[in-house]
């Protein structure tokens, strides 16, 4: 079966995109529909985003939209622990693209420069009163995974636990990847609504083998496949 197939069999919503541009476009409409959703019961909103070189295009469709960025809080599903001029700074990425919803949005990066504990223990502190948060948007990366959580790395079991006392985890640097900080099950499955945005035919081929598998410390995108979730798929 295909991922497709497979993702619609486990009643996870997927919506297909010719390419990156159209993809773009439907990741920012369904993103604002959720906010406005959430603003209009609950008076605010929270949007969690993750980085990588593939949310420029709909995090610079979000910048223009017309919504109420007042009511709107905006922080990270993960991050490197790097200040947001680095060039790996995902908060930085964001800053770049957000620029005008920023200046409204309440802002919550996750890098402090404090230490790499130290700032896992503020990012447990600014989730805690979120719960649950209205939109995760999640990547997945080539060897499956997603966050700053990886295959094999230690505790992983535990932070694939809903059950997790800890919201935010420090991810000590390993080899040429630097230190980072994520978010751990137990914020990601809790939101309201989940979004998975991937491109490239060898990333479908894995998560059809996350969705086939359901082996989440082989591929820890496994332990988020669960709904309710939309993907987002381009070629």
């Amino acid at each position: 079966m295909t991922a497709e197939q497979l993702a619609r069999a486990q009643q996870l919503d997927w919506h297909g995109s010719d390419d990156a541009d159209q993809q773009a476009e439907v990741v920012a409409r369904y993103i604002l529909a959720q906010l406005r959703d959430a603003i209009d019961q609950r008076g605010q909103a929270s949007l969690a985003l993750s980085g990588g070189r593939g949310p420029e295009r709909f995090l610079r469709r979000l910048d223009q939209a017309e919504i109420d960025w007042d009511k709107v809080t905006i922080t990270q599903v993960d991050e490197r622990w790097v200040p947001p001029a680095h060039e790996q700074s995902n908060a930085g990425l964001i800053q770049r693209c957000m620029p005008q919803a920023l200046t409204q949005a309440t802002w919550l990066p996750m890098y402090q420069g404090k230490s790499l504990q130290a700032d896992a223990h503020y990012c447990h502190s600014l989730l805690a009163p979120l719960q649950p948060l209205d939109v995760v948007v999640l990547g997945m990366g080539p060897d499956g995974h997603t966050a700053s959580l990886f295959p094999h790395m230690p505790n992983l079991a535990e932070h694939l636990s809903e059950q997790t006392q800890d919201l935010c985890i420090a991810v000590p640097e390993e080899g040429e990847r630097l230190a980072r900080l994520s978010m751990t099950a137990a914020v990601i499955n809790r939101a309201r609504c989940k979004l998975l945005v991937l491109n490239g035919e060898d990333k479908q081929a894995q998560l059809a083998t996350a969705l086939d598998t359901g082996d989440a410390l082989k591929l820890p995108i496994a332990a988020f496949l669960t709904p309710p979730m939309a993907i987002f798929y381009s070629p």
